[in-house]
């Protein structure tokens, strides 16, 4: 005879057992602790059975379940009223719904957050190409030195615009600079894509 083995602990159906027949008393079956002779109601996804010690009632179920090989699968992952971007999901370690105000759609970076990374950006970028081309202009001063007027020219030939650029490149990190100042961000890495 089919006995449904429930958790003794949550509830929650678990499997199948076989309950034996009592020999010493007809029609009396033996039945294994935690299991009920009623048969469990069909769950949906997110969804389980739970033995209230009378009846099966369907319950929520959003957490996450070890499969085989040890890892963490499934879950409902969710975020509460104050998490941000950079906040792991949460997942449920009980049966029932989500907490209320969770949702399950990972919160957006702020339009300050944005407008910080893009300015955070604009420096390295402008850094960047800084740092690429200080050769250049290490080798145009050791020219220079001779003041002689045609290194200028020679200079600019054999490295058309770099100057200009170098100087729009320190115009972008004062331009950059400055606005996050005006707005009151501070740059540093917290606004940055890991």
């Amino acid at each position: 005879m089919e006995a449904y083995y429930y958790s003794g602990k949550t509830g929650e159906y678990i499997c199948v057992l076989y309950a034996m027949e009592d020999p010493e008393v007809e029609g009396r079956v033996i039945m294994p602790p935690d299991t009920t002779l009623t048969p469990p109601p069909e769950c949906g996804e997110k969804q389980v059975a739970v033995w209230d010690g009378e009846a099966w009632a369907i319950k929520e179920d959003h957490r996450r379940h070890m499969d085989a090989t040890g890892h963490y699968v499934g879950g409902t992952p969710y975020w509460l009223p104050g998490d941000t971007w950079k906040d792991e999901p949460r997942y449920m370690t009980t049966i029932g719904p989500l907490p209320e105000g969770a949702t399950t759609v990972c919160p957006e970076k702020t339009e300050q957050e944005i407008q910080a990374e893009n300015l955070q950006n604009t420096i390295y970028e402008s850094e960047a190409y800084l740092n690429s081309t200080d050769y250049r202009v290490l080798k145009f001063m050791d020219k220079y030195i001779s003041t002689h007027p045609e290194v200028l020219a020679e200079f600019e030939a054999e490295y058309p615009d770099t100057l200009v650029k170098r100087q729009e490149a320190r115009d972008k990190i004062n331009g950059a600079q400055a606005s996050a100042q005006i707005a009151g961000i501070n740059l540093d890495e917290q606004y940055l894509l890991v």
